[in-house]
């Protein structure tokens, strides 16, 4: 009776918004598209780019991996608990100073893990007690203290966002559309919980891109230097991010939770029950995957495994 109960107080009180902080539109770098990227790529490029292992966790594969995919049934993928990682990775420019995409694990939830955000009932449905924390955000930035100009969330769901509170409330958090204004029933569970993480007030700057064709996403040049590409790749969440960097190692492809696993990326199957719209997203994988093919030398940086080390996940 209770799933019941929980499920027609949602419907009476309707769809909301992830969380209730305010975004603003920000007019940044300049408008680009696909094509520019892989002449761009050429050369190596300005930014020193670094992926930072956070934590360890496992979570359920039905949201990791469409198991009503045709591929996945064919493999025999069972709905278990999938080994998976929490990334962030810092983006130093030599001109522009140092950008984060996704933030990692606030100190708190290592030091005192009652006290944080998801303490309590939360916790025990999202098997936090299957989670080890390798090194805070906020252990991090005292390693490495240089300033950091902005951050760039993939998207807000909270494994995206749990480092926010290790963060300088003055640093702008950069989203892509509708991220934080779409609204869905399910947003009524997390809303609370994303605004405890987000509790500053924290700056959210929604990216306006341009408009995308039939089959290319909407591209920003955010530097202005081709060096970082912004891409919007709508379908695990409106406002789903990827990004290109030319880094001084050669071309970098982060594509957040556009993908999570390493068979996911192999097989070109999406996400499962974590995303929004499974038809969107596979689009968006499909854009990616061609455009990877596309980048001689690329590295892919998947949402929560490793897509070029061996085994699936990264060493520590």
């Amino acid at each position: 009776m209770r799933p019941l109960f929980l499920l027609m107080s949602l419907s009476m009180l309707g769809a909301c918004t992830v969380t209730s902080q305010p975004a603003q539109l920000v007019e940044v770098g300049q408008t680009s598209q696909v094509e520019a990227i892989k002449p761009a790529m050429a050369s190596k490029g300005p930014i020193q780019f670094r992926k930072v292992v956070a934590a360890n966790w496992a979570t359920d594969r039905g949201g990791l991996i469409n198991l009503d995919d045709s591929k996945a049934k064919a493999a025999g993928l069972k709905d278990e608990l999938e080994d998976i990682q929490i990334y962030f990775y810092v983006l130093d420019h030599p001109r522009y100073g140092r950008y984060l995409i996704d933030t990692g694990i606030e100190s708190t939830m290592k030091e005192n893990p009652e006290k944080s955000p998801l303490g309590g009932m939360i916790s025990r449905f999202l098997n936090m007690d299957k989670m080890v924390i390798h090194q805070t955000t906020r252990e991090w930035i005292n390693k490495n203290p240089d300033p950091i100009k902005g951050v760039f969330l993939t998207h807000m769901h909270m494994d995206h966002i749990m480092g926010v509170p290790d963060l300088n409330p003055a640093i702008p958090l950069f989203i892509g559309p509708e991220e934080s204004t779409h609204k869905l029933f399910k947003n009524m569970l997390v809303r609370g919980t994303t605004d405890d993480f987000l509790e500053g007030p924290r700056t959210l700057s929604e990216l306006n891109f341009p408009e995308p064709s039939a089959d290319s996403p909407g591209v920003i040049d955010f530097f202005g230097d081709q060096s970082l590409f912004v891409l919007s790749v709508p379908g695990h969440t409106s406002g789903s991010l990827a990004f290109v960097i030319n880094a001084t190692t050669g071309p970098q492809l982060v594509v957040g939770d556009t993908c999570h696993t390493r068979w996911g990326w192999e097989q070109s199957v999406p996400p499962g029950e974590f995303s929004e719209d499974h038809e969107q997203n596979q689009k968006s994988l499909d854009a990616l995957k061609n455009l990877a093919q596309s980048l001689p030398g690329v590295q892919v940086h998947l949402g929560h495994q490793s897509a070029t080390a061996p085994g699936k996940l990264e060493s520590l």
